[in-house]
């Protein structure tokens, strides 16, 4: 196998498409605007995405434990100690789980705590910053923007420089064409 199970696959790629719309709302919509009627749509979508992140976290670390790596074609090291990139590569890929997690439970605990959801909808505190899981959360999205980009200069150092198709482990495999008879 050299690739990745499917399910886990889909669930990479909505994760991180979930993410990144994630991140860009609260970073160009939410982040340093004043609490004004505007603000709610954006923040209730942002609060959707946050929520669906963590359920689609939880189901892929599942998935991910039961499932089977791929065997990958590894070009042998010429005796020299792993470039730090791939040391860390592993220990990425499970702090990318825990911090996507932990930045989901930070994001309900500040609606929580400021109580913006309410029977009749979403109602907007006068200041979020007033919330110390505001102040968590931000840090949070700070340091899985530092993770994120480390698995992406991984996936570049595999797919570029050790030439190994990186992104052949995560993509679906391509349908085979069939062949007319004759």
């Amino acid at each position: 196998m050299s690739r990745y199970h499917p399910l886990l696959i889909l669930l990479h790629w909505l994760s991180a498409l979930l993410i990144f719309a994630a991140f860009l709302l609260g970073m160009f919509a939410l982040a340093e605007k004043p609490n004004t009627p505007e603000k709610i749509v954006p923040l209730g979508v942002h609060i959707a995405l946050g929520t669906l992140t963590l359920l689609l976290t939880v189901i892929r670390f599942i998935v991910r434990r039961v499932t089977h790596k791929p065997l990958r074609r590894v070009k042998p090291a010429l005796s020299k100690p792993k470039p730090l990139i791939v040391t860390m590569a592993e220990p990425v890929q499970y702090l990318l789980y825990l911090f996507t997690f932990l930045m989901s439970l930070t994001g309900i605990g500040l609606t929580l705590q400021a109580g913006v959801l309410t029977g009749s909808g979403i109602r907007l505190p006068a200041d979020f910053y007033a919330f110390s899981l505001r102040a968590v959360h931000g840090a949070l999205s700070t340091i899985l923007f530092v993770l994120i980009v480390l698995h992406l200069l991984t996936w570049v150092y595999f797919q570029f420089i050790r030439g190994e198709n990186a992104l052949a482990w995560m993509w679906f495999r391509a349908k085979k064409k069939d062949t007319p008879s004759e």
